[in-house]
């Protein structure tokens, strides 16, 4: 009889998953449990250095502008210092597409969202 091989005890999540539902969503407050405490983030009206609480509504806006058709995870990766990144496509109903690049960074013993970028 063949042995199986071993799967890791903690597989680490797939905090990139939760992500991609919330922006295909559209939904900022989906999102905020996933936000750093300080967050790097741009759109195309804002680029900066927020809080949680001001990055959420920075996000709402732009769904709000902006409103989801589909959002793809269509990379993902590690970069270094520990940084995960993941690369994907915003489709808007106002037939814009947008370029998002999210890096997350282990916190404590989940995954946050350091830096994200609508482009």
């Amino acid at each position: 009889m063949a042995a199986l091989p071993l799967l890791s005890a903690n597989p680490l999540p797939d905090i990139f998953k939760e992500i991609e539902n919330a922006i295909s969503l559209g939904n900022a407050k989906m999102m905020e449990g996933y936000l750093n405490s300080s967050i790097e983030l741009e759109t195309p009206s804002t680029k900066g250095i927020y809080s949680r609480g001001q990055a959420q509504i920075i996000l709402d806006k732009f769904f709000q502008k902006y409103p989801p058709i589909s959002f793809t995870i269509a990379q993902k990766g590690n970069s270094s210092g520990g940084s995960r990144f993941a690369v994907g496509n915003y489709n808007s109903s106002r037939e814009r597409t947008f370029r998002v690049t999210i890096f997350v960074k282990k916190t404590g013993s989940d995954y946050l969202i350091q830096e994200i970028k609508f482009e």
